[in-house]
């Protein structure tokens, strides 16, 4: 993560990229029956997805995070997708305790081991989620940890495993730093695999990894990766990987600009050169940064499914969402954008999440009852940083294809 960056980005004295580009024309009008519709719709699907829901989670550990889901919300027609909102953002941050007791986390990657593997608890635990602490953009704390949990919701320090599980690199305070934690699961050896990106300032990017065993035994942090730093072909940001067989892996990274990376591996540990990957965001909605990426596969409809956290290029990081995007498992370089509109945005008011949406997490559930869920990491204008919880349907946002 670049903090200084950020900071002017936030501050709003700094523009990270500045391009332009011509807006998406509409001519279509909504009537005034369609909009007391689509008004009295959304505000109803708020009330019973937010507030309701507090009354219903008293059982949570207080204070309870929010579980919101946005299945009901009434669809608005297409040609006003600015005012339709498919996921809600979450009410309340999760509590997620920290080794330097901030409690201020970013960059979740989290592993559901029953609804992607098929297994109750692993280490005795559904739910693992790598993170780093960032406490008021200090990324002198940004070193990569882990939390564990029974429900997605209430997480714990994991039990045998000492926070952080990498001491920041030596160097300056701000210059030098760990960034960007990935958790993977490897099923043939029965093992964690912790990823993460070490910066140093004008000098050098690493990857790291660290492989855990199921009663929390860590292996020393294996090199896996090094780019010397230069301007022209750019930064190593936010390393997220699929595993598709004991030897196929896929990692993708973004370069701080534009272009999206993939490269591959046979071990999930030594990594081929980056290819660049199609980048359908410059022109979806007038074109978008892509920032931060989590990607996983989707077996059901044989395709990769992101995550992007990006902004607007007539925008700064501030004005970052949540973006989705596919690829197919054939061509994990060929990225798509069906969606017509954003995931999340930030919130309104004096909401925990008002800053900006940043790097988040997901995992989809098939079935009877099918479910699009997202833990998000965020920030508040007063720049306090925090993990939410929110659920809902993609089926419930317009895509291109509604359109022929």
């Amino acid at each position: 993560m670049l903090c200084e960056k950020i900071v002017a980005a936030f501050k709003g004295k700094s523009k990270v990229l500045e391009l332009t580009a011509s807006e998406p024309n509409s001519s279509n009008l909504i009537t005034r029956k369609t909009f007391l519709k689509t008004f009295i719709g959304t505000a109803a699907g708020f009330y019973f997805f937010g507030f309701f829901s507090l009354k219903n989670d008293a059982k949570l550990v207080s204070p309870q995070p929010a579980l919101v889901s946005a299945g009901e919300v009434v669809k608005p027609p297409l040609a006003h997708l600015s005012i339709y909102k498919p996921f809600i953002n979450a009410l309340k941050h999760l509590i997620t305790p920290t080794y330097d007791y901030s409690d201020q986390t970013v960059h979740p990657s989290v592993i559901d081991f029953k609804t992607e593997y098929g297994i109750e608890t692993w280490g005795e635990f559904r739910y693992w989620m790598a993170f780093t602490p960032y406490p008021n953009f200090n990324s002198g704390f940004e070193n990569p940890s882990l939390l564990v949990s029974k429900d997605g919701l209430n997480w714990i320090n994991p039990p045998g495993i000492k926070n952080p599980l990498a001491s920041k690199p030596v160097g300056s305070f701000s210059g030098n730093y760990n960034s960007d934690p990935e958790l993977v699961f490897d099923p043939d050896h029965n093992i964690l695999i912790l990823y993460w990106r070490e910066y140093s300032e004008n000098v050098h990017e690493k990857i790291w990894v660290k492989k855990i065993s199921s009663n929390f035994k860590e292996s020393n942090k294996i090199l896996c990766f090094e780019k010397i730093w230069d301007h022209k072909t750019g930064l190593v940001l936010s390393p997220t990987v699929w595993r598709k067989s004991a030897n196929e892996w896929y990692m993708w990274t973004t370069d701080g600009n534009v272009t999206m990376h993939l490269y591959t591996s046979t071990d999930g540990i030594s990594w081929s050169p980056g290819q660049p990957c199609s980048a359908p965001w410059n022109t979806w909605n007038g074109g978008y940064i892509p920032w931060h990426i989590v990607a996983k596969p989707n077996h059901n409809d044989q395709n990769i499914e992101f995550l992007i956290a990006g902004w607007p290029i007539q925008g700064t990081m501030k004005d970052c969402q949540l973006l989705y995007a596919t690829a197919p498992m054939s061509q994990p370089k060929g990225l798509s954008m069906p969606l017509l509109g954003a995931l999340l945005s930030p919130g309104a008011g004096d909401q925990w999440d008002n800053g900006y949406i940043y790097r988040s997490s997901f995992v989809r559930e098939f079935g009877d009852a099918p479910k699009f869920r997202i833990w998000y990491s965020a920030c508040s204008k007063k720049k306090a940083w925090h993990i939410g919880y929110t659920e809902g349907n993609l089926d419930n946002i317009p895509s291109a294809t509604q359109l022929r």
